[in-house]
């Protein structure tokens, strides 16, 4: 998160380039009874696409919210959340006036959403009489989403649980023999709501308890010992594939154009490839750029 200072009526604020993740690999290992999935994932922080988060200081407190992307309510999400909770945590309650501009596309698998509330929450803890631990940040971050804590450590985590304990792990993608890839990342125009992918999921894989014990216990062979290429999948692809057909199609030219591996990035709609050759990438990057996807390319 890049960020540069803008004043404000009652003090300095911040102008903050907010970046987006992508799950290089992700599978669902079991269901808890109260309906929330279990996961097993590696979480990649990317610098772009990318939001805007303009924070002014302001009198009086709370936060004034204001976003023209449709669909953002800016009433309730997890920006406000995020100032309500800390609020209530350490009782500092600035007023303070946020402008977002959305670069990161929501419904895309790149927790745009999360991040911002992350970078809300560290700016707020930055400024505070008393500022929280960081592990006490962290437990009222996984509080906002489950994702959340992860963009303060904002370094390659593997992700267990309901995605909210977190372990860096830098080293990972040596491991897995990714380390110096060329990653060109798909925005397509399609939007998948996350709540509807664990559903469709569920619909696809009842679970029985010992269908549930065997998931996991195969996710856990699968991250233990040596490393394998065969570790990038991603659980929801079959159910949104199914409901997405032009993914699947973009999944299979991204493998067919030289990529050595393609996986959907969370509950979709976003997709990356891997190329070993970055002029192989810049083609297959430019290809898509002819059509109605934003393309963005990374270096491992």
């Amino acid at each position: 998160m890049k960020g540069e200072t803008i004043s404000g009526n009652t003090g300095i604020g911040a102008e903050l380039r907010v970046g987006c993740k992508i799950n290089l690999t992700l599978r669902i290992t079991g269901v808890r009874p109260n309906g929330w999935h279990e996961l097993d994932t590696v979480f990649l922080p990317l610098p772009e696409p990318f939001d805007t988060l303009r924070l002014i200081p302001g009198d009086g407190d709370g936060l004034a919210l204001h976003c023209d992307t449709p669909g953002i309510d800016c009433a309730d999400n997890t920006l406000t959340k995020a100032y309500r909770l800390f609020a209530e945590a350490t009782g500092f309650r600035p007023g303070v006036e946020a402008h977002l501009v959305k670069g990161i596309p929501h419904g895309a698998g790149l927790g745009g959403g999360s991040a911002d509330a992350a970078a809300l929450l560290g700016w707020l803890n930055g400024r505070a009489p008393e500022p929280l631990p960081s592990d006490t940040l962290a437990g009222l971050a996984a509080r906002v989403g489950a994702d959340v804590p992860f963009f303060l450590y904002n370094v390659p985590c593997r992700a267990t649980g309901i995605g909210d304990r977190l372990v860096p792990c830098p080293e990972w993608l040596a491991e897995a023999g990714v380390a110096g890839a060329g990653l060109v990342l798909l925005c397509p125009g399609e939007r998948v709501s996350t709540p509807w992918a664990y559903a469709a999921w569920d619909r696809n894989n009842p679970l029985t308890e010992e269908r549930n014990g065997a998931i996991t216990r195969a996710s856990q062979s699968l991250f233990g010992g040596t490393s394998s290429i065969r570790w990038l999948e991603n659980s929801f692809e079959p159910s949104v594939f199914e409901a997405f057909p032009r993914l699947r199609r973009f999944r299979e030219r991204l493998l067919r154009e030289g990529a050595f591996a393609a996986v959907m990035s969370g509950s979709g709609s976003s997709l990356f490839g891997l190329f070993r050759d970055a002029d192989v990438a810049l083609r297959a990057a430019e290809g898509f750029r002819e059509e109605d996807v934003a393309v963005y390319g990374h270096a491992l």
